[in-house]
């Protein structure tokens, strides 16, 4: 009978709650139904509490030549309510778990305690990453109102953008197979509304103002200038948001999560691309130094394929991979459409060298093949992250495609009679390799060591989370250095064997190295987040 009647009784006090929240509503939904009366011709009525929001938070006019609309947030106002990312989630229709806005907190000891919330979302920049490095021009800068959107249905789901953006602005769309991001509710600033957020926002944290281009980009270029003191240098992009209070923002401020390591996403299929096309570079190299009698058809014969499967994987890693065709319109300024373009033109090149191998065919290949690598090196050295600058990027890159080009050659030699052009290049095979990993092996015990090195974050990221792969690529190393040499001696007259396991190996430990490559980097971002960090999927 006590159950009966508790039971009774919630069901009447849930109904009571839900009757008493449909008579109040939300101040958006009151101003909809407001904003429907007015046009459907009933009397007019006083405007709602929300029209302050269109008076103090958005302008009253639109940019003029050599202006664009830009966020400003009020850091002295903002609470952490995360108000604006439920605004954004709903007036905008977004998928379940995608957020264009977070809010995070910013947080110092020194030179006294200090603690911030912060909310951001696109800063609609000057001269933005996500725009300059997208292969098929699926970004535009609104001449009119500077704000920079996105055209899903030109999206090939490259996830380049998210790579390029150094303050986690694009969100891949698992659902979609695509990027999306905040568009500054564009078609609600044309009629004069303002965006979700800045509508939501109960402390009236953020507002949109007008700004001078020019303005933006000679701060912007100031030495040291950011957004925020954890943020990315400004110098980069010419972001217009601006963050203003009342209070000193310390110098030593960062995000409350930069302190956690965390891995980024592992991009299976294009660490496979980079491992496989540059041995096909480095196997067109070494075929270059062999006369056509003595085994070039054979290695030419190898890196066609080998080619062909690395090029074939890179698509696996698009969200819309029919869609591929247009890599080619970036071509004027993104890396990624540079490489895509001239890895087309190599597979021509290596297919026409496998077919008539020849001293002329198998050069154009191989310097297709190095042009390839260098735009490989350019499009991850272009986005500024400090784990791929050029420098170490082109070391690794160039020297895998030497590397796996040698002992590939060598292993193709080494069937039948070694012949000595197979126990020069398995020599030089040996050497590269143990040249390549001592230096990454110091560089990262240094990097552990020295907390103002660049690298000491992916160092620790790396021997915090991924100890074991370092160890397995040390083991691999081992096995490949000792099957390399078994195979220049002939041992057990099966030389062909010997560097063939030696390839293997030396081909798994580069791959890790790639994948090391993907998951220890730094990723720049403002804040850790409101919600899960939703990354690329890899097939």
């Amino acid at each position: 009978m006590f159950m009966s009647l508790t039971l009774e009784h919630r069901v009447s006090l849930v109904d009571e709650l839900l009757v008493e929240q449909a008579q109040l509503g939300t101040a958006v939904m009151r101003f909809s139904d407001w904003h429907d009366r007015q046009h459907d011709g009933e009397p007019q009525t006083a405007a709602p509490l929300q029209e302050r929001f269109y008076k103090k938070l958005i302008p009253l006019g639109k940019p003029r030549s050599g202006e664009q609309y830009a966020f400003e947030v009020n850091l002295d106002q903002c609470t952490g309510c995360k108000a604006c990312v439920v605004a954004c989630h709903s007036l905008n229709g977004l998928d379940e778990h995608e957020s264009w806005r977070d809010v995070g907190l910013m947080v110092s000891k020194l030179p006294k305690p200090y603690v911030q919330t912060v909310t951001t979302a696109c800063h609609h920049c000057a001269d933005p990453a996500c725009a300059n490095g997208c292969p098929v021009l699926a970004y535009e800068k609104d001449a009119e109102t500077g704000i920079v959107r996105h055209l899903d249905d030109q999206c090939i789901g490259c996830a380049y953008c998210m790579m390029k953006c150094p303050y986690d602005v694009p969100k891949w769309n698992g659902k979609r197979g695509i990027v999306r991001k905040c568009d500054m509710c564009y078609q609600r600033l044309a009629v004069g509304e303002a965006p979700a957020c800045v509508q939501a926002c109960p402390s009236e944290a953020i507002s949109i103002r007008i700004v001078n281009v020019e303005e933006v980009k000679q701060q912007s270029m100031q030495p040291g200038m950011r957004i925020l003191p954890q943020a990315f240098p400004s110098n980069y992009t010419k972001p217009a948001t601006r963050y203003i209070s009342t209070r000193d923002v310390p110098l030593m401020a960062q995000d409350s999560g930069a302190g956690e390591l965390k891995l980024e996403e592992a991009h299976w299929p294009l660490a496979w691309m980079l491992v496989l096309t540059q041995m096909a570079a480095g196997l067109f190299t070494a075929a270059c130094i062999l006369p056509p009698e003595s085994g070039m058809k054979w290695v030419n014969w190898l890196a066609a394929p080998v080619l062909g499967i690395g090029i074939g994987l890179s698509v696996m890693h698009l969200g819309q991979p029919l869609r591929a065709w247009r890599c080619f319109l970036g071509l004027r300024k993104s890396w990624l459409s540079r490489e895509i373009v001239v890895f087309g033109g190599f597979m021509k090149a290596a297919v026409l060298a496998a077919l008539w191998p020849h001293g002329l065919t198998t050069g154009l290949a191989a310097m297709a093949g190095m042009a390839g690598v260098y735009c490989s090196v350019m499009v991850y050295a272009d986005t500024q992250r400090l784990f791929w600058r050029i420098n170490r990027t082109a070391w690794a890159f160039f020297g895998n495609a030497l590397l796996m080009g040698s002992v590939g050659a060598a292993a193709v030699l080494s069937w039948g009679t070694p012949t000595e052009a197979a126990i020069h290049l398995a020599f030089a095979a040996t050497l590269i390799r143990t040249l390549m990993f001592t230096r990454y092996w110091m560089s990262l015990q240094r990097a552990l060591r020295d907390e103002s090195d660049e690298q000491h974050r992916p160092a620790r990221t790396m021997h915090a989370l991924k100890r074991g792969v370092l160890m397995a690529r040390a083991f691999l190393f081992t096995i490949a250095t000792v099957t390399g040499l078994a195979g220049m001696m002939n041992a057990a007259g099966a030389a062909g064997i010997w560097a063939t396991l030696s390839c293997l190996t030396t081909f798994a430990m580069q791959l890790l190295e790639r994948h090391l490559f993907f998951v220890a980097v730094d990723a720049p971002r403002v804040v850790s987040g409101s919600g899960p960090q939703l990354h690329h999927p890899t097939p």
